[in-house]
């Protein structure tokens, strides 16, 4: 597909504030944890903050086409800045957006949209929680060992099982008895503020449940969602290519540059049809998402096959390095552990292959 010029627009801005302002940091915020406040801030400044949230709420609603691309671009200098964005527009204020309440949209969206409020999703497989309703409130004892955004310290959606049933909870500052701690024992990812959550007997009022029965709202967040994962992985895809040709020239070995060398070769051309092949599947997605028709399928299959394209780039990226792309001196390390994050959060092979399945059959 040929992007529209208002997209090569966005495409161009974010590129080259990836490029000229988040480059240079990255390998200081992987290496030590850093959660990139400044570098949000300003993405807050470019509106790709409020990219799900209508401009009524302060946001500029952009179309999946164009929030995808900027994923995308940000994936391929920093997927954990990537995954911020993902968590905060798609998983969060896209959320609110849809299953929000008036009041819960005023309260929560202008902010979300500037960037001064970080939203935050705790994913739902990974509750080890005790839920109970009682006068009129949920009183919730137990941790969520994966919050996303949870270093930003701003409002998060939580899924809490509950009589049989599934709701989700806005849970922000106003209620007590939680705990963030920082996950710093995942492979990759290092710098995307993810957390773990802690709740100690946390009262939460029913006027904090977004409307809508909660298996509902999380197969919708995970199709929407999906088409952001495959755009992380696409990123990353992309970027580890790019250094293994670069490191590829550069090499040389018995008198020659190794990109002259018929393995390497074959692995470059592998890895760009994988990449390319991702790329036509995701956008072709993300335009039927925009022109409001079924995506479930489409959704699924980028994500299934982004998820497998990731591993397979980024390992061969760094075969080509040989020795080298084991350390922490080159990026292909990097965008390894970072794929490995990338591709499975959110959503299970399984889950995938059903839908593929049953979408086909």
């Amino acid at each position: 597909m040929e992007l529209s010029k208002e997209v090569q627009l966005l495409q161009s801005e974010v590129r080259k504030f990836a490029r000229d302002v988040i480059a240079e940091k990255v390998d200081e915020f992987d290496k030590n944890w850093i959660y990139p406040k400044e570098i949000i801030t300003q993405l807050g400044a470019m509106g790709l903050c409020g990219a799900t949230i209508p401009e009524v709420y302060g946001g500029c609603l952009l179309d999946t086409v164009s929030l995808l691309v900027g994923l995308e671009e940000i994936s391929r200098v920093c997927p954990s800045t990537a995954l911020i964005l993902l968590a905060h527009n798609i998983l969060f204020s896209h959320t609110i957006v849809k299953f929000g309440n008036e009041e819960q949209k005023k309260r929560y969206l202008p902010d979300a949209a500037s960037g001064r409020v970080i939203g935050g999703f705790a994913e739902f497989a990974t509750n080890e929680l005790t839920v109970k309703e009682e006068n009129g409130c949920y009183r919730i004892t137990g941790r969520n060992h994966i919050l996303l955004n949870g270093d930003a310290c701003g409002p998060f959606i939580l899924f809490v099982e509950s009589a049989g049933k599934v709701n989700a909870l806005i849970i922000d500052d106003t209620i007590t008895g939680i705990k963030r701690n920082r996950k710093n024992n995942i492979i990759g990812m290092n710098a995307g503020g993810i957390n773990e959550i802690i709740f100690d007997d946390c009262t939460v009022p029913l006027l904090n449940q977004l409307k809508g029965e909660g298996n509902s709202i999380m197969a919708e967040l995970k199709l929407f969602s999906n088409l952001g994962y495959s755009a992380l992985n696409l990123g990353i895809a992309e970027a580890a290519m790019e250094n293994a040709i670069k490191y590829a020239k550069e090499r040389v070995q018995f008198g020659e540059p190794i990109i002259n060398f018929g393995m390497v070769r074959e692995m470059i051309a592998d890895m760009a049809t994988q990449i390319e092949s991702v790329r036509l599947l995701l956008y072709d997605a993300a335009v039927i998402r925009d022109n409001g028709k079924d995506f479930t399928r489409a959704s699924a299959l980028a994500r299934y096959l982004s998820n497998q394209m990731v591993a397979e780039v980024t390992t061969n990226a760094i075969q080509v390095y040989g020795g080298y792309g084991y350390m922490k001196d080159y990026p292909v390390e990097r965008y390894f552990r970072d794929g490995q994050v990338s591709r499975v959060l959110g959503s299970s092979g399984i889950e995938l292959k059903e839908l593929i399945v049953n979408s086909t059959i």
